[in-house]
């Protein structure tokens, strides 16, 4: 049986009022959407929502960074096992895909720029900088792979940001087609993931070879 909302605490109340503003956001936009609808589709009224988030934009950034670090974490415990390279690599898409699954608000909402606001936006940007940051940090552990040569650095950034979109646009593809499976689309972009980090290796292998 469902707790009364009067019983759910702090945190429970904190992540239900998060599910509603996913609906939401979602659904109309962050310009659009109102605390009022945020409110009502937690079950709670405006001045309980306040207790929690003082105003719709601290809401909304609060939002996109739990979805970003729930994925980034995910990839993180993917990326520090003992395990080939490439099956740690084809586990995190598929984690990633599992969780937009499983998150297909929360995921929109984070993979959709925001509407509005200038600082709204610049928020959303900061967000997804320091998800490229910490993708590019959980490859930088395989370092005896890849060339070290700071050119080689911005190759790796370069290609950590162009996966990551490359994986909200396909995850934003995959809600208007749910029919395509799971397995299909992480073959997909496994195919081109490894390909790209295989010329990453290739290449510190040809200039180790020419020392």
């Amino acid at each position: 049986m469902a707790r009364a909302h009067s019983r759910l605490t702090a945190p429970e109340r904190r992540a239900r009022i998060l599910d509603a503003a996913a609906l939401a956001f979602a659904a109309y936009g962050y310009y659009a959407t109102s605390i009022r609808e945020i409110a009502r589709l937690a079950g709670i009224t405006k001045p309980v929502l306040y207790d929690h988030f003082n105003s719709k934009q601290e809401l909304y950034i609060a939002l996109i960074e739990v979805v970003r670090d729930e994925l980034t974490s995910g990839t993180a415990a993917v990326m520090a096992r003992n395990v080939q390279l490439e099956l740690r690599i084809r586990t995190a898409i598929d984690g990633f895909f599992r969780y937009v699954e499983a998150n297909p608000a929360a995921t929109r909402v984070l993979f959709t720029p925001p509407e509005g606001e200038p600082a709204v936006v610049k928020a959303a940007r900061r967000v997804q900088n320091e998800a490229t940051a910490r993708l590019v940090a959980q490859m930088g552990a395989e370092r005896d792979l890849l060339p070290s040569a700071a050119e080689r650095e911005l190759q790796l950034a370069v290609f950590m940001e162009f996966l990551k979109k490359g994986l909200h646009g396909l995850a934003l593809w995959w809600s208007e087609h749910p029919e395509v499976p799971r397995t299909e689309l992480v073959d997909a972009v496994m195919e081109l993931a490894w390909a790209g980090l295989r010329s990453q290796i290739a290449t510190k292998e040809d200039a180790q070879q020419h020392k």
